[in-house]
């Protein structure tokens, strides 16, 4: 039995290979853009017509003034022909633009209205129009999702920090007051030096769940007001590390959501943590700042940086989480470094979000 094995080509290839056979002069030519392929058509006829003309007398002007009228006639028909299809033209170069601005993300541009638009040119401004109001209101229900998601998650996280500092850490407290009793009753004996072991236990314990608690949640961001929850950040990280935090706040006027609390707090402490385990930094200076639809917090250090990929995943990794976070609000997260320069790490939030 004979098979027989059926090769096709695919019209792209075909395309393709039928293009390189075109000299690159020709294909230069062809690659000249539209208004000045007129503009040289132009050109070529009037270069025509003026070899006609001086070349055969007879059949062209008589006088140098009927040549001069008939070149600035044809000059003048090139210019307007130019002109013309310059101004049809318009509402292609606006629809390039609009796509060139919407590839960088400005899903706000819009093909604006023309009136030299034919029919056609217009029908398609409105149907791009139409494309991107409706991709803009699906990004607007993407980023209420996520921010939805962002706020259960914390509203959860909420609920386990309440219940391990409210009833675990309660507990452990009363017990290791119930302990202290215990050891007071008995004086000294054989088992006071367990009872003292077991006390000194659950205090370790007890802070553990106390810091469990803050990780989880940060309350004092809600119940101080993100300004004050960043000085307490950072005094804390001063005393731990003695490195020199500043604090810098700008706010005056502009009302921050409590939802975008939690995340930025989360910003700063992670980025505080980063600084010192592997910046080497002196000093370290945390700025929040507001305006009408936009906060934004700065941490910058003056340690070692990074500059290659290893170093940057590492740092990335540790803020994964938060880049995550701050993408389903609708927010954004920036980490500039260089070697020996120092980091910088900027997140970006609009106020109009549900940021969590």
């Amino acid at each position: 039995m004979t098979v027989t094995h059926v090769f096709t080509r695919a019209p792209g290839n075909v395309r393709d290979r039928s293009a390189t056979r075109i000299p690159s002069w020709v294909r230069a030519i062809l690659a000249i853009h539209l208004q000045t392929k007129v503009l040289g058509v132009n050109l070529v006829i009037l270069g025509i017509t003026a070899a006609a003309l001086w070349g055969f007398p007879g059949a062209g002007a008589e006088s140098p003034q009927d040549l001069l009228i008939v070149f600035g006639a044809l000059i003048v028909g090139a210019c307007v022909s130019y002109a013309l299809v310059r101004v049809a033209l318009k509402p292609i170069d606006d629809l390039e633009h609009v796509a060139r601005r919407v590839s960088q993300g400005r899903l706000s541009e819009r093909v604006p209205p023309s009136l030299v638009a034919d029919s056609g040119l217009a029908h398609l401004g409105a149907t791009m129009n139409e494309m991107l109001d409706t991709l803009s209101a699906s990004r607007d229900r993407m980023r209420k999702l996520g921010a939805d998601a962002v706020y259960a998650q914390e509203r959860e996280r909420a609920q386990v920090a309440r219940e391990l500092q409210d009833s675990v850490a309660q507990t452990l407290a009363a017990a290791s007051f119930q302990i202290a009793a215990a050891i007071n009753d008995i004086g000294r004996n054989a088992g006071t030096a367990y009872l003292t072991d077991a006390r000194e236990l659950l205090r370790a314990a007890l802070e553990e769940i106390r810091n469990l608690s803050r990780s989880l949640y940060p309350r004092v961001a809600e119940d101080l007001g993100l300004p004050a929850a960043l000085e307490a950040l950072g005094d804390a990280t001063r005393q731990r590390s003695l490195i020199d935090v500043k604090v810098r706040t700008d706010i005056v006027g502009v009302i921050i959501p409590v939802r975008m609390f939690a995340t930025l707090y989360r910003v700063a402490q992670e980025a505080l943590r980063n600084v010192e385990k592997h910046a080497d930094a002196r000093a370290v200076t945390v700025s929040l700042s507001a305006r009408p639809g936009m906060v934004e917090l700065e941490i910058v250090d003056d340690g070692c940086g990074f500059d290659s990929q290893v170093t940057t995943a590492r740092a990335n990794s540790a803020l994964g989480r938060i880049r995550e976070r701050l993408s389903l609000a609708g927010g954004e997260l920036h980490i500039d470094s260089t070697r020996d320069s120092g980091t910088r790490v900027v997140a970006r939030i609009r106020m109009e979000t549900e940021a969590a």
